[in-house]
């Protein structure tokens, strides 16, 4: 066989053996940054993408919950990582799309300090009404909405978040104000939402679920450019008529330098790990559809994503934080 052959050959098997190069070298553990406590979605598709790292380079992966600002501390320790490929941050797209408008001191830059490398999993915000709503689809709610005077509201999981503007959204697309209402989570909002003392919730699909099955408070409406799958029945804002398009999603980034080739090792194991049949079912436990997204994707969303939430945060009149 001509030698040359032979090379080509052993250049084009990125993953296997000593063609995994360095990420099938390193002595420690890979590690997965999460800014959130364990348990929930974030760390749950973190210990996903970590056993297909792990099944790919034969390392450990460990998963490291960096709680505090918002998720912004572990977003910061991948930035100074070592550009290696094995440290890496998996989050939803708060971080590398909102926050810059919504924190005054951010210290990272979404697009300069890290190089995207794959899509995880995608699903859609719901807005649900409660008890206190006499009403049964959005063509109700908008009705109610014009007489309801201080009871027009909704709840998020906190002033700053995703939720919060996607009900900004929602209230100027519809003409008609309403109040937000912070909470410290979706439990507490669902709870309030549920026991008829707040009108309105937005939140992911999957915090609302169980409470819309149990027929204690009704999704309405959901955010994506499609139906959602866990909602029989729910129609799009859009389907609506309402110029609200807000996907959720989760995704995985390492820090800038990374080189791209080790970028392109690590994004083919993580696409690997997700087209397992167990892979997808995991996600949709989740309530969350198994997403593997490229670095171009994934790149051009954050974009278009990060100039929408410019546009309302900074016409929400809403005040920085630190």
């Amino acid at each position: 066989m001509d030698r040359r052959y032979v090379l080509r050959a052993l250049a084009a098997l990125p993953l296997a053996g000593a063609g995994a190069g360095a990420l099938a070298q390193g002595a420690q553990p890979m590690r997965i940054l999460v800014g959130f406590a364990p348990g929930g979605s974030v760390d749950a598709l973190a210990r996903l993408a970590g056993e297909a790292l792990q099944a790919a380079f034969g390392r450990s992966v460990v998963v490291e919950n960096r709680t505090g600002a918002a998720g912004r501390l572990a977003v910061e320790q991948v930035k100074a990582a070592a550009p290696d490929g094995d440290t890496l941050v998996l989050v939803p797209q708060g971080p590398m799309t909102l926050f810059p408008y919504v924190f005054r001191s951010l210290r990272y830059d979404p697009f300069k300090d890290f190089a995207p490398i794959s899509g995880v999993a995608t699903g859609d915000f719901a807005l649900t009404i409660g008890p206190l709503v006499p009403a049964k689809d959005m063509a109700g709610f908008q009705a109610w909405l014009k007489t309801a005077g201080d009871k027009a509201n909704y709840g998020s999981p906190g002033a700053g978040t995703l939720p919060h503007f996607v009900g900004v959204s929602i209230a100027r697309a519809l003409g008609t104000p309403m109040t937000h209402v912070p909470y410290r989570g979706s439990a507490l909002t669902m709870n309030d939402l549920a026991g008829g003392t707040l009108a309105a919730a937005v939140s992911p699909v999957t915090e609302a679920l169980e409470l819309h099955k149990a027929g204690r408070v009704r999704i309405i409406a959901t955010t994506g450019a499609t139906r959602s799958t866990f909602v029989d029945g729910v129609p799009t804002l859009k389907e609506l008529g309402i110029d609200v398009d807000a996907p959720l999603w989760f995704a995985l980034y390492a820090p800038a330098a990374t080189p791209a080739a080790t970028q392109e090792k690590l994004r083919a194991a993580v696409h690997a790990g997700l087209a397992t049949p167990a892979a997808k079912e995991r996600v949709s436990k989740l309530g969350l559809t198994a997403w593997p997204a490229g670095a171009a994707e994934l790149q051009a969303l954050q974009k278009r994503e990060a100039a929408v939430w410019e546009t309302v945060v900074k016409a929400s009149g809403f005040t920085p934080g630190d």
